[in-house]
C-alpha cells in the first residue's frame, strides 16, 4: 500500500555539480525549504534525492535541475516499470501533465528501467514560488496517482 504523503525528513538530499557529478555538499532536509527557483540562481548545480519511501513509486532517487536550454524546472528518475507499461505510462503522462511534451521516456535495457524526464512546470500542481521540497512531493503524488492507475488496470 502507498504512502499517500512523503515524509521530506527522511529524505538524503545532496547537491551536485552538474558538469563532473562531484558531490558538492550533503544538505539537511531543512535544504528543502529552499524555493525551487534555487536552480536559477544555482545552475551549475543539480539536487540529487534519495530515500528508501521513493522505492514506494517505483523509483530509487529522483534529480531535480534547471534545464539549460528551455529554463524549466527538470527532475529525471528511473522509474521500475516493465517495457510492457509504455503505453499506460505515456497515456497518463499524456492526461496529467499540462505541457506539450512535457516528459521523456526511454526504456534502458541495460538496467530494465524506464529513464524518465518530466518538466516540474507542467505538474498541474506547480507554482514559481513553491519550494523543493513541495515539489519532490508534488513528483511522488504523481508517480503515486500513476501506479494507483497501473494497479487499477491490472
Amino acid at each position: 500500500m502507498l504512502n499517500d504523503k512523503l515524509n521530506v525528513h527522511e529524505l538524503t538530499v545532496e547537491r551536485c555539480d552538474k558538469e563532473t557529478d562531484e558531490l558538492i555538499q550533503n544538505a539537511s532536509s531543512s535544504f528543502l525549504e529552499q524555493p525551487l527557483s534555487y536552480l536559477k540562481s544555482h545552475q551549475t548545480e543539480y539536487i540529487f534525492i534519495n530515500s528508501d519511501s521513493l522505492e514506494e513509486v517505483g523509483i530509487d532517487g529522483l534529480s531535480l535541475e534547471l534545464d539549460d536550454v528551455f529554463g524549466n524546472y527538470d527532475a529525471m528518475f528511473g522509474l521500475k516499470l516493465q517495457k510492457k507499461y509504455r503505453k499506460q505510462v505515456e497515456g497518463f503522462f499524456d492526461n496529467t501533465l499540462q505541457g506539450e511534451k512535457a516528459y521523456d521516456l526511454l526504456f534502458n535495457g541495460e538496467d530494465g528501467l524506464w529513464d524518465v524526464n518530466v518538466s516540474i512546470n507542467d505538474v498541474p500542481s506547480y507554482s514559481e514560488a513553491m519550494t523543493i521540497g513541495t515539489a519532490v512531493e508534488a513528483l511522488y503524488e504523481l508517480l503515486s496517482k500513476l501506479h494507483q492507475e497501473l494497479n487499477k488496470e491490472n
